[in-house]
């Protein structure tokens, strides 16, 4: 790829973008991605300001996906040979000329990886319950079937195992799979999906908590969420995280909490 062609592309096409009275002033394309931009879920935020970087300009909104693609392209060729970034600013000047400039900005991805993480992990519980009622299997019939179903998601010796009961209206707990009744390869394909899912997940909840949150996480190896039929959770009754099968306390498992009007984390006092 010549990269100065690309950047001549993206910067027309940006330029393009511009509303007419904007058209004869000096423009701020600032471009933000995430910590690895040859993933294929990291996406690029682009928004274009006047020059003191203090106002949001309004667009036309027709060439987005040109620049976008552009700028992802520009960004994974740079990243296959060794330049690895998070920002651009694009500056576009009035007589056709336009500047690049490119850094990795470690600090505004630490927060915002520390913000979701915050926010993620402290609704971990909620997710994962509601997501178990989407999945598809026709053969469980939940709502006539349980009264909760009881899931024990642990980590045993670095690795993620899941076990899945239901309690029905007699307080029987039973196995939530019958492959006993239901031999398919789909019904089984079906299960692995799930439980696959659900691994995943509670490796990276562990992963979360034990890493970039673990200032403010009590440390745990085992989750069990008990699912009402509506999968609605109470925090106090439902949820209960244990270390080596103590259990742990209820105030949100952690030592502190998600201030959504801060949008911070804070620590319990």
């Amino acid at each position: 790829m010549d990269t100065s062609i690309k950047e001549r592309q993206i910067a027309e096409f940006c330029r393009k973008d511009l509303l007419e009275e904007n058209q004869n002033q000096v423009i701020k394309v600032s471009c933000q991605t995430g910590r690895d931009v040859k993933n294929v879920r990291t996406s690029i935020g682009t928004y274009f300001y006047d020059e003191s970087l203090s106002n949001i300009l309004v667009r036309k909104k027709e060439f987005i996906s040109e620049y976008y693609d552009g700028l992802k392209e520009l960004l994974i060729y740079k990243a296959n040979h060794g330049e690895i970034y998070s920002d651009v600013l694009i500056t576009l000047y009035p007589d056709g000329s336009y500047q690049f400039n490119y850094w990795f900005d470690e600090e505004r991805l630490y927060n915002e990886e520390f913000k979701d993480a915050a926010m993620l992990s402290q609704r971990y519980p909620h997710h994962v319950a509601a997501d178990l009622l989407d999945y598809d299997l026709p053969d469980i019939n939940f709502k006539k079937k349980y009264a909760k179903i009881i899931m024990t998601l642990e980590i045993r010796a670095g690795e993620p195992a899941v076990d899945l009961r239901y309690r029905n209206g007699r307080n029987q707990i039973k196995p939530v799979f019958d492959f006993m009744d239901n031999t398919s390869q789909s019904y089984r394909d079906n299960v692995e999906n799930v439980l696959t899912v659900l691994k995943e997940g509670i490796l990276d909840q562990y992963n979360v908590t034990h890493g970039i949150m673990k200032e403010f996480w009590e440390p745990w190896n085992k989750i069990i969420i008990e699912v009402p039929p509506s999968g609605i959770l109470n925090e106090l009754e439902d949820i209960h995280y244990y270390l080596d099968d103590k259990l742990l306390d209820k105030k949100y498992f952690t030592r502190g909490y998600f201030d959504m009007e801060k949008w911070e984390y804070v620590k319990y006092k």
